[in-house]
């Protein structure tokens, strides 16, 4: 999620971002743009399932079990983000592997029917891709796609994934570059990303940029986080701070699990921070909840070890410093 420590492979990845992000929203985005009406970014997880079973994630130890999203329930969310501002980023994912929703595709098309995002934007895998769902990404209106690819090498998929599949991803992947291409079409945008892991030497971080950077739009090189503290052993390679502050995403975004909890972020994979239920209340609502403006005061308060999820996070660091800011709105937190 963060930006990794070699600041060569920093890249704008979208214009209201951070370099070399796509969870930290610029400053002078945050000050343009807040409003306490509706979020500014939507992570909405289609499904928690996932078919591989990578060493750094938490998932499976999750509370809330697994499950898929009733499409039901994703309109819903859709019909009401379309009465507000068009919201920066609709990200359709968060915990698990999007495409393996049996109505994924349904989902991405009533997102962009309903116009509420400028870029509706996935992470996947790409291991469920065929010549089929192929076909259907390019023709679901899909904006942007991060390919989380994470090795040049095989033995480091395995290491890390848990599989043995890195030629088969690559086959697919490439597959997709080329009916684009034969299609003439310029979206998706899709990059190809790899993490820092302490474990991957820098000659497999080059060979990965160069195997792809043909190929692909675009390269990711991100750094390392250990879901708050979750995943031991690890190596934290993103980006740090030398003091705490607020974190800016408190201000800007909504996570909304498969089974209609939302949370504060997408870090939050236990979701310790529920701030309401999108199956009896409204993201309005929610937004403007009692419990999330305790989270932001908090915050402005430097009580980070009140939330575990958030005492040992470092996603925030990128944003920058804006407690003065934030401070001064107060309809935030009152």
């Amino acid at each position: 999620m963060g930006r990794g420590p070699t600041t060569k492979y920093y890249k704008v990845l979208n214009q209201d971002y951070v370099e070399g992000t796509l969870t930290c929203l610029k400053q002078a985005t945050i000050k343009e743009q807040i409003n306490n009406d509706f979020p500014l970014i939507l992570n909405i997880e289609p499904t928690n399932r996932c078919n591989l079973s990578c060493y750094y994630c938490p998932r499976k130890k999750a509370e809330k079990g697994f499950g898929d999203m009733p499409f039901e329930v994703f309109r819903r969310i859709i019909d009401e983000a379309s009465h507000f501002k068009k919201l920066i980023m609709l990200n359709l994912h968060k915990d698990g592997e999007p495409f393996l929703h049996a109505d994924f595709f349904e989902m991405v098309k009533y997102a962009k029917q309903k116009n509420v995002a400028k870029t509706v934007h996935l992470n996947t895998n790409a291991l469920c891709w065929t010549d089929s769902v192929i076909e259907n990404i390019l023709n679901c209106g899909i904006d942007d796609i991060t390919l989380s690819i994470d090795a040049a090498r095989q033995e480091t998929f395995r290491r890390l994934k848990g599989v043995d599949c890195l030629e088969r991803i690559e086959r697919q992947v490439k597959r997709f570059f080329e009916k684009r291409k034969e299609l003439a079409l310029k979206r998706p945008f899709a990059r190809a990303k790899i993490m820092e892991f302490a474990g991957i030497s820098r000659e497999e971080i080059r060979e990965f940029y160069e195997k792809w950077e043909p190929i692909a739009d675009m390269v990711q090189v991100t750094g390392v986080h250990s879901w708050s503290g979750e995943i031991k052993n690890i190596q934290i390679t993103d980006e740090r701070a030398g003091k705490r502050f607020p974190c800016g995403l408190l201000w800007y975004s909504l996570a909304i699990n498969w089974n209609g909890e939302v949370t504060v972020c997408s870090v939050d994979w236990n979701t310790e921070l529920k701030v309401g239920n999108i199956r009896n209340q409204s993201l309005t609502e929610i937004w403007n909840s009692k419990e999330i403006k305790n989270i932001r005061k908090a915050h402005l308060k430097a009580e980070f070890t009140d939330y575990q999820v958030c005492e040992q996070c470092i996603v925030w660091v990128s944003i920058g410093d804006l407690t003065s800011f934030l401070k001064e709105r107060k309809e935030f937190f009152e």
